[in-house]
């Protein structure tokens, strides 16, 4: 089981209802939330909302960051708005992202309805995608460029890929950039996986090398 921790501000609004998002939607993911500045209470349109939808528990509450801080997270999600506020910050190395929605406190049940589409739509495959997707890290190298693959990824389908690209039938990268490689070298096991490219390749020209793929 994968665990979660969202933040904004109050936590009375965002989190409270992408944490009630994640744990209704996402198999295999267990959420929380908290604040920096909890306010101590849900808001009633938040609180009716998630009601109305059928996944509104009695154990959501508006709570401050110190009550989790002790807890281990696979990743913590900010969702407050950068422009009009603070973010806070968790004090432990966790991956995190940030993926902001404004405040719909203080507006009428419509604005929430939104601010739910919202998280719903945009949050919820970001939070799948880190957790279970597969990540691609590029390196510019003195000598090539490293790719390291991590998350949802099989060593065979990165070497299967690579085999591609040397008997020629990869259609992902340009005949320029193939005549840069020297030599493809694949490291590592499934869940994380090194491919090294050697030649005067750069860093660009492998990250839109990779956004064509169709073996990945």
């Amino acid at each position: 089981m994968k665990k979660v921790l969202v933040l904004c501000t109050g936590n009375s609004c965002r989190s409270i209802i992408a944490e009630a998002l994640i744990n209704a939607k996402l198999e295999g993911v267990e959420a929380k939330s908290s604040g920096v500045k909890a306010s101590g209470k849900v808001n009633p349109n938040a609180k009716k909302l998630l009601e109305d939808k059928g996944i509104w528990r009695d154990e959501y509450h508006s709570k401050t960051l110190d009550t989790v801080i002790d807890e281990e997270f696979d990743l913590v999600v900010t969702v407050c708005d950068h422009a009009n506020e603070t973010c806070p910050m968790f004090p432990r190395p966790t991956p995190k992202i940030h993926v902001g929605f404004e405040d719909p406190d203080g507006k009428g049940y419509e604005a929430f309805e939104m601010t739910y589409k919202e998280i719903e739509d945009v949050l919820l495959p970001k939070v799948k995608e880190e957790l279970f997707g597969m990540k691609k890290e590029v390196t510019q190298l003195r000598s090539g460029v490293s790719i390291k693959f991590s998350g949802a990824v099989q060593k065979e389908s990165i070497v299967k890929m690579v085999q591609n690209c040397k008997t020629g039938t990869c259609e992902c990268m340009s005949d320029d950039t193939k005549k840069k490689i020297k030599d493809m070298q694949v490291s590592g096991n499934d869940g994380e996986v090194l491919l090294e490219l050697s030649g005067e390749v750069k860093k660009e020209e492998i990250e839109a090398a990779l956004a064509k793929s169709k073996a990945l």
